[in-house]
This record gives C-alpha cells, sequence and structure tokens, in this order.
C-alpha cells in the first residue's frame, strides 16, 4: 500500500473538495474510496516528527475525510485550506436616473400620466 503525505486540501461551501499531495491533486471521492479499499493511505504531517493518519469517516449519505493532530474532536484538516489571496475592489457609485426618464419611459409604454391641479 503506497502513502501519500497531503499538504493542502481544497474546500467550498461543502467541505473538502480535493487534497493536494506531494506528487498530484486527488478528488476527495477518490480518497475515500482508496481509503476504504486499501489501495492507498494518505497522511499529515503536523509537525516534523509525528505523521498523522487520515480516515475516512462515514455518516448518513456519504463519507468525509478527518485528520487530529491535538486530541480534540475537531478535524483538523481543514486548517490544511489553502487560503486564496483576495484583493479589495473598487466599487462605483450607482447612477441615479434623472427625472426626465420616467416622462420617456410613460411616452413609451403608452401610460399617459394623470393631470396634476
Amino acid at each position: 500500500m503506497s502513502e501519500h503525505l497531503i499538504e493542502y486540501v481544497a474546500r467550498d461551501r461543502t467541505g473538502i473538495t480535493a487534497v493536494v499531495t506531494t506528487t498530484s491533486v486527488i478528488d476527495v471521492d477518490t480518497v475515500i474510496k482508496n481509503i476504504h479499499a486499501g489501495h492507498a493511505g494518505y497522511y499529515v504531517a503536523a509537525d516534523s516528527w509525528k505523521r498523522t493518519p487520515v480516515r475516512s469517516m462515514s455518516f448518513l449519505g456519504g463519507a468525509y475525510l478527518f485528520a487530529n493532530w491535538d486530541g480534540s474532536k475537531r478535524n483538523m484538516l481543514h486548517d490544511l485550506a489553502f487560503r486564496a489571496p483576495t484583493r479589495s475592489i473598487e466599487t462605483k457609485p450607482v447612477a441615479r436616473p434623472r427625472p426626465g426618464l420616467p416622462r420617456l419611459l410613460a411616452a413609451l409604454f403608452g401610460r399617459r400620466r394623470s393631470p396634476r391641479h
């Protein structure tokens, strides 16, 4: 059985979607199948001397990857998520419609303005 070091994970709003190993990027469903079949093992290196195995945990309707290197019940595999760089975007104020626009629209679409007294 081959073993793969997971360096990063890719996530979206639903959870972990892929893992980045030292040799490739593998989708999470393939990793789970490999673990269940015994074809490959995956681990994370929490620090330089400790290897923590990545397990596949089952729940209603599916499975997910789990790793914990500090003894808590928290899935620490999420800590390996790649953080995309962010940047601020300049927003411009929205132009307000000009006063004559309602009259133009009424003329185009046949609405008549009621006379004001």
